[in-house]
């Protein structure tokens, strides 16, 4: 069985989850590993066979997406040309991190998919959204790497197609303390906003990394850092607070910890207001902006609470590795084995022939 595993690569919590299950598959399957995407700062302990562009946004430094950068750093003419080139007939399925140009691909040739995501729970009927439930940024969601079949991450397990986040080993085995500072990760905004909301804050340190700087500097009691993966997780594990933006990665390991938490939801970002709205059930303070007067006042609030929230997330990579496989070995091929068996073709040619399409039923299959 051959499996080609593609990530998107814009942001890094995309990444780092994904390492865990794909050392599961590999031990039932050969794995290819694809990597699109134009702004992280990660790269995986293991071989990557195919690096491709893909579409992705770049982060402003205002609390949201620098729409201009985004726009003169994606080529839809490159899109294409990347799905074209693709050899994706050479595998039985492909599994989607939220990754468009092995999606795309695979549906023009007729190969099965599987997404993994935050984003397939954005979209499940059974989770509650937040108001209003329509929005530009989820319209661009739904139609960006849209799979056959899903599994989606999400805070809790609401059914048997929803599953716990991913928690890193270097997070779950690591020792959890509390050495009196702040961890800060708001790549879309710039060093000097998070600087001049943290020196209202009082006397307490922080260390915030950057997607801005590409040295190490202090400023007062803040400590800048630029991303780095093994600092990262170190100082995670060590903090009093987490102060971060509203994505899935650092919140859900932030929650495994009990750590005290506020986030901040990029604007106009649905998944990221999705998140926030999620994690209010849990205690989770929401920010909607950084440069905001409460800022500071909030975060202090937090500061001095005893209040905390712990969920002791299970170890499930393996789980989800066995959803994936018998997601191909039931539904998958007994679609496939309906169509051999109606139309008297080769299961080859189901897996190969150009004129294949999605159903018109739906790409979502909870």
């Amino acid at each position: 069985m051959k499996i080609l595993y593609a990530i998107q690569g814009t942001g890094n919590g995309h990444i780092t989850r994904s390492i865990s299950i794909i050392n599961e598959l590999q031990k039932r399957a050969d794995v290819d590993v694809l990597v699109s995407g134009i702004h992280n700062e990660l790269k995986l302990p293991i071989e990557v066979k195919y690096n491709f562009k893909g579409l992705g946004f770049v982060f402003g430094q205002k609390g949201g997406i620098n729409y201009k950068q985004t726009f003169k750093q994606n080529n839809l003419s490159t899109f294409f040309k990347e799905i074209k080139q693709l050899p994706v007939e050479n595998y039985n399925f492909v599994v989607s991190d939220f990754e468009p140009v092995s999606v795309w691909a695979a549906s023009k040739v007729g190969i099965p998919t599987i997404g993994i995501s935050n984003q397939v729970s954005v979209l499940h009927p059974k989770i509650k959204k937040p108001w209003p439930p329509i929005s530009v940024s989820r319209v661009f969601m739904e139609n960006y790497a849209q799979c056959q079949y899903n599994i989606g991450f999400h805070f809790e397990a609401v059914d048997e197609h929803i599953v716990t986040p991913v928690i890193r080993d270097e997070i779950r085995l690591g020792l959890n303390t509390n050495e009196g500072h702040g961890l800060v990760y708001l790549p879309f905004y710039s060093d000097e906003i998070i600087y001049k909301a943290l020196k209202k804050v009082g006397n307490f340190k922080w260390i915030v990394f950057s997607k801005h700087s590409k040295k190490a500097y202090k400023k007062g009691d803040v400590q800048f850092e630029p991303v780095n993966g093994h600092l990262f997780n170190e100082k995670l594990l060590s903090s009093h607070i987490v102060l971060t933006a509203a994505g899935f990665g650092t919140t859900s390991e932030a929650l495994h910890l009990g750590k005290k938490m506020i986030v901040i939801p990029m604007k106009g970002q649905y998944e990221q207001k999705f998140n926030a709205y999620t994690l209010q059930k849990f205690g989770v303070k929401v920010l909607k902006s950084l440069e905001s007067n409460d800022a500071p006042i909030l975060i202090n609030k937090v500061l001095n609470s005893t209040a905390s929230f712990k969920m002791n997330y299970p170890d499930n990579a393996k789980i989800i590795s066995d959803k994936v496989i018998d997601l191909y070995n039931g539904p998958i091929l007994e679609s496939f084995a309906s169509k051999l068996y109606s139309k008297n073709e080769p299961l080859d040619y189901y897996f190969n022939s150009p004129n294949i399409n999605r159903d018109n039923s739906g790409t979502l299959s909870f």
